[in-house]
């Protein structure tokens, strides 16, 4: 188990605030879903859900099913002024079925 690589500019974004690393859950227009693994600033409004972990100055909220594939990912952030956001690079939907990563932020 990894963590994520963090870009310096998603770091100067974070000013210390924690990330959440959660599966997101997307419905398509024909009835299929996926589970889409997002990150986003934290902390999550029910931490004991998550796995924390801490590196790369961050402190890190992970959906426990989420754990082993974090190593693949970047988390960067993109967007202007008070319109920027994360975005985790390398992460691909996952089946709902076998993800079972539904947190809640």
């Amino acid at each position: 188990m990894s963590l994520p690589t963090i870009t310096p500019a998603a770091l100067a974004h974070l000013d210390g605030r924690p990330v959440v690393l959660r599966g997101s859950p997307r419905h398509g227009c024909c009835g299929g879903s996926a589970v889409l693994p997002v990150a986003e600033m934290g902390p999550p409004r029910q931490p004991e859900r998550y796995r924390e972990l801490r590196g790369d100055d961050v402190t890190w909220y992970v959906d426990p099913p989420l754990v082993a594939l974090t190593g693949e990912w970047t988390v960067d952030v993109v967007g202007i002024g008070r319109w920027r956001r994360l975005v985790l690079d390398g992460a691909e939907p996952l089946d709902p079925n076998d993800a079972g990563a539904l947190g809640d932020g």
